[in-house]
């Protein structure tokens, strides 16, 4: 922060008393330093567990190296996801999971900047049609960089198929996540309000061979906790 405000200074004097660093070389310097500390602030925030795993100096050189290939968004927290991007293709790091691990932590950004409204409460039933809420994410990585002990013991997860589902708790105010099966994915991305959950069953006890009560059994305390949280919704905007 202080070598930060020596360079805000160091830009302040040369408008303000025209010194020398008004020069070409001089200028660009202490702008390219400027915009190096707003980004620094910004994917110190939007990746700290990438942070973590680097040095300080590595994280530095790697804002720099984005600098000179520049920023495209006008808008500053998008940028992060064009650092993300240009991460994945240089990664020199060799980090194997590293894609996964900036598509995980950039998600969380795109979320929290996300704009969640208000709806009208409705109360679960099979008679119902439903659908996944705008406010959800579903995504499959192949490291298991969702699990809290991933960071500090990665050799314990075997590379595989993990899907997250990520979701806005309205009551927190914070990105929730948490890892599902293949089928309650599959069911999460099937739905829609042309069929009922009920018909959606039927169809899915002469897929599996099993009894309605037997799907039911599983499925429905799932149902009514995903309808609570707003995961699944009919429900109609606030006007």
């Amino acid at each position: 922060m202080k070598l930060e405000q020596a360079v805000q200074k160091r830009f302040i004097n040369a408008i303000t008393k025209q010194e020398e660093l008004l020069t070409p070389s001089g200028a660009l310097q202490v702008y390219q330093d400027l915009v190096y500390y707003r980004f620094l602030e910004v994917f110190e925030k939007a990746y700290p567990r990438f942070k973590k795993m680097v040095s300080k100096e590595k994280f530095s050189e790697l804002i720099y190296k984005f600098l000179k290939v520049g920023a495209k968004d006008p808008i500053l927290w998008r940028v992060s996801g064009e650092f993300k991007e240009f991460l994945i293709k240089e990664n020199d790091l060799k980090i194997e999971f590293l894609e996964d691990l900036l598509e995980f932590e950039f998600l969380e950004v795109e979320m929290y900047m996300h704009k969640y409204q208000e709806y009208k409460e409705d109360i679960f039933t099979l008679e119902s049609s439903y659908t996944l809420s705008a406010d959800v994410n579903i995504r499959t990585f192949s490291y298991a960089v969702h699990h809290p002990d991933f960071d500090t013991n990665t050799q314990k997860f075997e590379k595989g198929e993990y899907t997250v589902l990520f979701y806005y708790e309205r009551e927190t105010q914070s990105i929730v996540y948490e890892e599902i099966t293949p089928f309650i994915s599959m069911f999460l991305q099937t739905i829609t309000r042309e069929q009922s959950i009920s018909m959606f069953i039927d169809d899915r006890v002469k897929e599996y061979g099993v009894t309605r009560e037997e799907l039911l059994e599983v499925l429905l305390p799932i149902l009514e906790q995903f309808r609570s949280k707003n995961i699944i919704t009919t429900q109609t905007l606030h006007t």
